[in-house]
This record gives C-alpha cells, structure tokens and sequence, in this order.
C-alpha cells in the first residue's frame, strides 16, 4: 500500500513540474510571439522589401535553374533576372498609364450621372442640398496631391530596396550550400533539408497560384468585354492581382467592374445582374472546382488557420501582408514539421487531410513513445531505490 502510494505521489510530482514546465515555455512562446509581431509592424519598411524578395526569387527558380544550365555566373544572373523584371515593368507602367487616361474618360462621360446620384443619397440621408453645395471632387484632389506623392514616394523607395535585397541574394545564391555546411556543421543536412523543401513548396504554389490568377484575370476580361462594360482590361488585371489575397480577394475584385456596370446600365439592371452572375460563377467553377483539382493539398494547411494568417499579416503589414499570409503560413508550417519538438503546432497547423496521412511509425509519434519510456524508466529507478533504502 505504501508503495503504491509512493510511487503515485511521485508520478503526481512529475505531471505537476511537467505542465508548469510547459506553461511556462507556452506564455515565453506568447511573449516572444508578440514582440515580433511588433517588430515586423515597426520595422516593415525593411521586412516587407526583404521578404517580397525573396519570394520573387522563388517565383524565379525556374529561370535561375535555366542560368545554372547555361553555367551563367552570378552577376550575369542577376542581368538576366533584372531583364526580365525590367520588361515586365514597363509594360506594367505602360498598361497604368493608359488606364489611368481611359478612366478619366470614363470619368467625364459619366460625371454628371455620378453627381446626380451623389445628390440623391444626400436628400434621402436629410443632409442639407448647402452642406455639400460647394463639393469638389477635384479640389479635394488636388488639396491630398501632397499625400498622394508622399505615397508614391515611399512606394518608390520599397521598390528600390526590394530590387537591391533581390540583387545580393541572387549573387549569394550559388555559394548558400558552402555557408550551411560551415555554419551548421553535422546538423547542415537537416538545414538544407528545410530550406529546400520551403523553397521547391513556396515555388511550386506561387506558380500555379499565378497561372490559375491569370486564368480568373483573362475570364473576367473576357466577359466583361462580352458585356461591353469600360475598363475591362483593368477590372482583369485587378481580378488577377486580388486573386492572390486568399477567400476574400476574390470577393473584393467582383464589386468595382459591377458598380462600373450599374453606372454605365443604369437604369437598366438586367445587364449588370448578368455581370454579378458571369463574374461569381467564373470566381466559383475557378475556386471551388479547377483549384483544388490543380493545386489538390499543395500547402495542407487548414482554412481556418489561413483565415486568421490573413488577418494577423493584414494587420501587421496591410495589403503586401495579405498577399503573402498564405506563403508564410506554410512556411511555419514546414519549419515545425522538420523540427521535432514542434511536430505538434505543424499538426494543430495542417489540414485534415495531412493528420490522416501520418504513419504510426513517424518521427512525431516515435518522439512521444520514446518520452514516455524514458519517464516511466526513471520513476521506476526512483521508486526502488526508495524502497532498498527503507529495507536497510
């Protein structure tokens, strides 16, 4: 009796130091977790050209590996790269240039029907026609020209810093191999191992994740030219670019082409109906069917958690945060696979999908046995040492 009494007071001590152990690991985690929130929101216009980088050095893998074949050295493929990247950008200013005269086209043509119903909203909310007689669009514009420079400045500057961040990296590139094995030593082989796999996984999403963009970007085009609505190019390129924020880009990029529609129609609204009805079905046969036959469980992460990725990177970052919520989250989600006393935030991350693919004979499930042996070794040791010495 007195055994079992012993040994189940030392079992009980164990449990307790055990769980204040790992809440005290868990509210450092918390901690650790907020302050480098914090330091990514305070610090982003460093981070956010450094991660966009890298990204768009994944995006570029196949290109590089194209390099690599041809035996270019670094510098030359860094011209290569900034070729490209050059050609795609002035046909982007190109493109927002002539956007930008066919919306002030637009602008003037459906000026007067925008400041009729602007007059209507304003009698049926009761405010008064000499609140808002003297309302200027245009003034307003020009008095936030200061702003809007300011913006375009600073978005300028991110685009240098990106670009010099790309530049190092893709000279560093070739020798990242030599600077694990020295750096790491025996544990060099599980580095690369993680490196790899984040970068053949974020490569692999990000290219099928802009092919299928592209795919629901010409649709929406082609259907909104079908209906003959202006600014079909734009609204286009909007959907692809919207596409890539996960659930809720896709909703966003639906509304501007139909109230574009429901002034161009009005009052008619069989058009625009016919527009909201082809845009949501192109969203819908593209999201929920050809997506997940393409991309299947690429990522397996779960939905909710790249909800709530979303909304903590679109806190902490804004918009560039929402674009990449999704790849980082896998990230984690790698790293935590690869390291053992992490297996469990990469399950509670994944999908369904993935829990059930698990062996029983995994290294996750090895790790638990091997603890518990370990644990109950001990207590036994304990336990009849104690007893020897009440023999004696």
């Amino acid at each position: 009796m007195r055994y079992n009494y012993c040994r189940l007071h030392i079992l009980t001590k164990i449990g307790a130091d055990i769980l204040t152990m790992k809440s005290m690991l868990g509210f450092l985690g918390f901690l650790f977790a907020v302050v480098l929130c914090s330091v990514l929101h305070v610090a982003s216009n460093v981070f956010i050209p450094l991660v966009i980088a890298w990204f768009i050095l994944q995006v570029l893998r196949p290109v590089l590996k194209i390099g690599k074949t041809l035996q270019l050295n670094a510098w030359l493929n860094v011209i290569l790269v900034f070729a490209i990247l050059t050609v795609a950008g002035l046909a982007a200013f190109r493109f927002s240039a002539a956007q930008v005269v066919e919306f002030g086209q637009v602008y003037s043509l459906y000026s007067d029907k925008l400041t009729e119903w602007f007059a209507r909203v304003i009698e049926v909310m009761g405010v008064p026609p000499e609140a808002v007689k003297n309302f200027d669009w245009l003034a307003i514009l020009r008095d936030n020209a200061k702003n809007i420079s300011s913006l375009i400045i600073a978005l300028s500057s991110k685009f240098v810093l990106t670009f010099v961040f790309l530049m190092f990296m893709l000279v560093e590139a070739p020798y990242l191999d030599e600077k694990i094995e020295k750096a790491f030593g025996r544990n060099s082989g599980r580095v690369r191992k993680i490196l790899s796999s984040i970068s053949e996984e974020v490569s692999q999403y990000l290219g099928t994740l802009a092919l299928i963009s592209l795919a629901t970007g010409i649709c929406a085009w082609l259907a909104l030219m079908i209906f003959g609505v202006k600014l079909a190019a734009g609204w286009g390129v909007l959907t692809f670019l919207l596409n890539f924020i996960p659930t809720v880009g896709s909703i966003i990029a639906t509304i501007p082409p139909v109230i574009m529609a429901i002034i161009q129609f009005s009052p008619r609204l069989f058009t625009p109906f016919l527009v909201l009805g082809s845009l949501t079905a192109i969203q819908l046969i593209i999201g929920n069917v050809i997506t997940p036959k393409v991309m299947g469980d690429k990522l397996g992460v779960s939905p909710v958690m790249i909800l709530l990725s979303l909304l903590l990177w679109s806190m902490i970052w804004g918009i560039p945060g929402a674009l990449l919520s999704t790849p980082i989250m896998s990230i984690i989600k790698i790293v935590c696979e690869n390291i053992p006393g992490l297996n469990t935030i990469a399950v509670l991350i994944g999908s369904g999908e993935s829990v059930r693919k698990i062996p029983v004979n995994s290294p996750a499930v090895n790790d638990v046995v091997e603890t518990v042996k370990k644990k109950l070794t001990e207590t036994a040791k304990k336990v009849h040492e104690r007893k020897k010495g009440k023999a004696k």
